[in-house]
């Protein structure tokens, strides 16, 4: 069976629902729209749903190319984002004790989200003074993800995760932005570069795993039996990193745009780590 991509998704704010897509751009820092909001606190360092599960509740409907209307289910007010209304002020802010200068939104916005949350946040946005660069790949540019500006995630890696979890486990618990099929399971850690479409990608290291997956996309509750990590744990741990593995972290070796439907090829395979298996 070859392989294809099955879904795209962007989340336009670090944290918040996802939005799928059937085609985007590829950009150096990541899809086009993807993570360019984050919420900091009070001291700038960023939020994310590992602490306001909440965030996953907020929805994002695209207006037009750079504006986006927000909702949540507990407030009847929408807020609209649109960069051109934006302060001119930036500052500094923290990602994982890396410090970069994020663009204020408005007082609006840092209103509704602190609402939203009962505490105190702001809103920034990467504007075009924001800069930051991968780990692990310092010529890399990224914006507010985690790590790295594309997350692939396949199929049959979820299937057979759910084939002995307790709880049925969801894709978007893993917020990828790309989903390949016709794969084996976990197949995509063999993969050193891959092309989908025109546009070839570089795996760069296994995507590390943390709480926000156990917390349920569509009520924002978290898994009282601490799933899928729990399950995860017992055949994707990687010791002696001390982390849990679940789909791949990309970088971008040329821009262009993809398609769900595109043919994904392999250019060159690497060896993976093996894991035990204490299922």
């Amino acid at each position: 069976m070859p392989y294809s991509l099955s879904s795209i998704s962007i989340y336009p704010i670090k944290s918040i629902h996802g939005v799928e897509l059937v085609q985007s751009q590829v950009e150096w820092s990541g899809l086009t729209g993807d993570r360019r909001y984050m919420l900091i606190n009070s001291n700038g360092e960023f939020i994310t749903g590992r602490d306001f599960p909440q965030l996953v509740l907020i929805k994002a409907e695209r207006l037009t190319n750079k504006t986006w209307e927000l909702s949540h289910p507990d407030t009847a007010i929408k807020l609209v984002l649109d960069p051109a209304t934006f302060s001119s002020i930036y500052q500094d802010v923290v990602i994982w004790e890396k410090s970069l200068k994020a663009q204020h939104c408005s007082e609006l916005a840092n209103a509704w989200f602190s609402q939203v949350l009962d505490s105190d946040v702001r809103l920034v946005y990467f504007g075009e003074q924001s800069e930051r660069f991968t780990k692990r790949r310092p010529e890399s540019p990224v914006g507010f993800a985690d790590g790295y500006p594309f997350h692939l995630t396949s199929q049959a890696s979820l299937e057979e995760l759910n084939r002995t979890c307790q709880e049925s486990i969801q894709m978007t618990q893993f917020r990828p932005n790309l989903v390949v099929t016709g794969s084996q399971p976990f197949e995509e850690e063999t993969w050193k570069r891959l092309r989908i479409g025109d546009v070839e990608f570089e795996n760069v290291k296994p995507c590390a795993r943390c709480i926000f997956t156990t917390v349920h996309p569509e009520t924002a509750l978290r898994s009282k039996k601490g799933e899928p990590m729990k399950t995860l744990g017992k055949f994707r741990l990687q010791p002696e990193e001390k982390v849990i593995n679940f789909g791949i972290n990309l970088i971008a070796l040329n821009t262009g745009e993809i398609h769900v439907g595109d043919k994904m090829e392999v250019l060159e395979y690497q060896e993976a780590f093996t894991y035990q298996d204490k299922r």
